[in-house]
C-alpha cells in the first residue's frame, strides 16, 4: 500500500491533483488509515496509470472517466498509448531529419529563421503520421531531385505569372499544361495521400499563398492557377 504522498512522487502529480481526481470519483483508495489518511493499492496503481496516460492522449477528465470502467481495461490503454508513443516517435524523427538538413546546408540566421517557419506551419497542420509520410517521401526523392522540384515551382509559377499579366484565358492549352504539371508536383510531394492533400490546402487557405510557397507565388498567382485547376475540371 502507498499512501497518498508516496503515489504522487512516483507518478510525477501533485498531492492535490490525487484529491482532485478522488472528489470526481477517478482515482478513490482502497484503503484509509485509522487516521483516515489514503492509502493506495496494486489495483489503485494501475488506475492511476490509465489515467494519466488517456489525459496524456489529450482527454478530459470527463471524457476519461467512462473509458476507466470500459472493458479492455490496461490492455486497451496500453495499446492507445503506445500509438500514441509511436506518432510521437515518427514527429521526431522528421524533425531530426530538418535539422540534420540544416546543419549539412549551413546555419545562417536566414536558413534558421526559414527553418523555423516551415517547421511551425508543418507542426501546425499536419498530423505527426503525415509528417512521418512526408519525411519518408523525402528521403525516396532525395535532396537533389526535391531541389529540381524546388526549382521547377519557380520557374512554374514565373511562366503562370506571365499568362496571368498577359490576360491568357485560364482555359488556354498553355496555361492548362502548366496546371496538370502543378497538379503532378503536388503528387510527387504529398505520394497521393488525400489527408496530406487536405492539410496543405487548409495550410495555402490559413496562411497565404505567399507565406506557404516562400515568395515563389503571390495571391493573385495562386488563385490564377487555381482558376486554371477548375476549368481544367470543368472540361474533363
Amino acid at each position: 500500500m502507498h499512501r497518498i504522498g508516496e503515489l504522487a512522487q512516483h507518478a510525477g502529480v501533485t498531492v492535490r491533483a490525487l484529491h482532485h481526481y478522488d472528489e470526481l470519483g477517478l482515482l478513490t483508495p482502497s484503503e484509509r488509515t485509522n487516521g483516515g489518511h489514503r492509502l493506495y493499492g496494486a489495483a489503485d496503481v494501475e488506475r492511476l496509470y490509465r489515467l494519466l496516460a488517456l489525459r496524456n492522449l489529450g482527454l478530459s477528465l470527463e471524457e476519461i472517466g467512462p473509458l476507466l470502467e470500459a472493458e479492455g481495461g490496461l490492455a486497451e490503454t496500453v495499446r492507445r498509448h503506445l500509438a500514441r508513443v509511436e506518432q510521437q516517435i515518427d514527429a521526431l524523427t522528421a524533425l531530426q531529419g530538418r535539422l540534420e538538413r540544416l546543419l549539412d546546408g549551413g546555419h545562417d540566421t536566414e536558413r534558421l529563421l526559414e527553418a523555423l517557419e516551415a517547421m511551425s506551419m508543418f507542426e501546425k497542420y499536419y498530423t505527426p503520421e503525415q509528417l512521418a509520410h512526408l519525411e519518408e517521401r523525402r528521403q525516396q526523392m532525395g535532396d537533389d531531385a526535391i531541389k529540381a522540384v524546388e526549382n521547377e515551382w519557380t520557374e512554374l509559377y514565373a511562366k503562370l505569372r506571365a499568362h496571368r499579366e498577359a490576360g491568357t484565358d485560364p482555359a488556354d492549352p498553355a496555361v492548362q499544361e502548366l496546371s496538370a504539371r502543378a497538379g503532378e508536383l503536388v503528387r510527387m510531394f504529398t505520394g497521393g495521400d488525400p489527408g496530406i492533400e487536405a492539410s496543405l490546402q487548409r495550410m495555402y487557405e490559413t496562411e497565404g499563398s505567399a507565406r506557404v510557397s516562400r515568395g515563389m507565388a503571390s495571391p493573385e498567382d495562386h488563385e490564377y492557377l487555381t482558376k486554371a485547376r477548375q476549368a481544367r475540371l470543368n472540361q474533363s
